[in-house]
This record gives C-alpha cells, structure tokens and sequence, in this order.
C-alpha cells in the first residue's frame, strides 16, 4: 500500500511543480524576447547601412552641384566677356528663344 502524502508533501511537490513550470514559461519569454531583440538589430543595421549609403549619395551630388554651379559661374562669366567683346566690336546680338 502506498503511503498517505502529507499536506506539507502535498504543498512542496506543487510549489516545485509550478516552480518548474515558471522556470520553463520564463525560459520560453527570454527566447521569445531574445529573438525579437535579434529581429530588431537586424532591422536596425538595415537602415543603418540605407542611411550611410543615402549620406554618400547626398555627399556626392553636393559635390555635383557644387560643379555645375562652378560651371555655371563660368559659364556666365564667359558670356559676360563675349558680350563685352560684341559691344566693343559693334557686333549686333541677336537673342533667339
């Protein structure tokens, strides 16, 4: 015949029991948690990487425009200086659109 659990031997076993459990849902949430954190990283290195790439492409095209304003100032200038060389020679400007 087996014998009769205690009360107290009753409330230990339980109070292991939902102790295992506990352990077990907690070691669940962690991986959970631990995952989503993994995820999360993982995104946030993705726009890292997107954010440099449009830095260096922003870079860029300011040194691009920097050019064609440089350009465009010579080119103005250049105008300037024909036009001053018409007006010397009595050259007639014709303006076309």
């Amino acid at each position: 015949m087996a014998k009769k659990e205690s009360d107290f031997d009753k409330l230990a076993r339980l109070i292991k029991e939902e102790g295992e459990d506990i352990r077990a849902e907690i070691g669940n949430l962690e991986r959970k948690v631990d995952a989503g954190f993994a995820r999360i990283d993982l995104e946030l290195r993705e726009i890292r990487s997107e954010l440099r790439t449009i830095r260096r492409d922003l870079d860029i095209l300011a040194i691009k425009v920097e050019n064609i304003e440089g350009y465009r100032k010579e080119i103005d200038h250049a105008l300037e200086r024909i036009a001053a060389i018409e007006k010397h020679l009595g050259i007639e400007r014709k303006v076309t659109a």
